[in-house]
């Protein structure tokens, strides 16, 4: 079998399911889909979605989230939606959400058949500090004369930190406010399909006005927080918090990173090592995991010792995943050679 015989083979192999080892791995894209009707998981794939997506949520809770994907046919593998867990003031206790991505809400959008397409944003002037007022998006039907138009105010939708806009809507602060227009103009155009969805993005500033609880008189005040930045071994003994650390958060992000931690020995080929790769997240590129992590860093669900602990096992499985990307990863260029010259 010559060298590109061999690379062809590989790649056809990089198509089929796994073994359910390893996190019960699997390719993207081979989740049972219908063309029609609802989403349908192995039970191996529901406990992986679990372990990574929603690790914490009752039976109950967990059951209700998978079945709003099901439902929605949103895949929770491949960042459609997202299971979030967020403090509701009026029941005074966290609550599990379903969270759409706004690649979600277009896979749904393109699914009715009756979406043709959207202009690119416009934006309305921009401060001192280079952030735009608004954000507008144009959304298209097939069998509509006018646009179903989305518009986006920033002070409506900037998540802050101290006061100020956090990482992600301080660097792309056009983008991010793009993307709640867009999810605006999606529900107005498609009511039936997106009605009630809503996207990571329009709510993060959630978190805002999040009320800061005194353990010390059990009583809650709305003091400003100002926090100390995250080291490496960072010490919880005066940091303020918006609300006591949650310890079911930091057990189920810690079971997670165990779980991938968990899978990288029965890791065996190139395809495998890509998948935990994308659970696992990137330095340049965040999974859900991650972004769950950094989420409940910045709303205080975690203490930075708990950020410095679930950190340090992240660059663990990092340094172990980097190592198999590297020894299973495929020589491109034998693939132009044949082996029997």
């Amino acid at each position: 079998m010559t060298t590109l015989e061999k690379q062809l083979e590989a790649s056809v192999r990089m198509t089929e399911l796994y073994k359910p080892q390893a996190l019960a791995v699997v390719r993207p894209g081979v989740l049972a889909a219908n063309s029609v009707g609802t989403l349908r998981f192995t039970p191996e794939q529901e406990s992986m979605i679990r372990d990574t997506c929603a690790n914490g949520a009752s039976p109950e809770e967990f059951a209700w989230l998978l079945e709003v994907a099901k439902l929605r046919r949103l895949n929770p593998l491949m960042r459609q939606v997202f299971f979030v867990k967020r403090w509701d003031t009026a029941k005074n206790r966290y609550v599990w959400a379903v969270q759409v991505s706004i690649d979600g809400m277009r896979a749904i959008a393109e699914r009715t058949r009756l979406y043709n397409g959207q202009d690119e944003p416009e934006f309305g002037p921009v401060n001192a500090k280079g952030f735009p007022q608004w954000a507008k998006v144009r959304v298209y039907r097939k069998d509509w004369d006018r646009p179903a138009v989305g518009v986006a105010y920033w002070g409506e939708y900037v998540q802050l930190k101290d006061g100020h806009p956090t990482k992600f809507w301080a660097g792309m602060p056009f983008n991010q406010l793009a993307k709640c227009a867009e999810s605006q103009a999606f529900r107005k155009a498609f009511p039936e399909d997106c009605g009630g969805l809503y996207t990571d993005v329009e709510m993060e500033q959630a978190a805002n006005a999040q009320p800061i609880i005194n353990t010390r008189v059990e009583q809650i005040e709305t003091t400003e927080v100002v926090r100390r930045p995250i080291t490496a071994h960072g010490d919880d003994s005066d940091e303020p918090t918006a609300f006591p650390p949650d310890p079911e958060v930091f057990e189920r992000l810690s079971e997670s990173l165990s779980t991938i931690e968990n899978s990288i020995p029965m890791c065996q080929d190139y395809g495998s090592a890509l998948t935990l790769r994308a659970l696992l997240g990137s330095k340049a590129k965040q999974s859900p995991l991650t972004r769950d992590i950094q989420r409940s860093r910045e709303s205080g669900q975690l203490s930075i010792s708990q950020h410095a602990e679930l950190g340090k096992a992240w660059q663990r499985c990092n340094r172990q995943v980097e190592k198999l990307e590297q020894q299973f990863k495929p020589d491109l260029l034998a693939s132009f050679v044949d082996a029997d010259d």
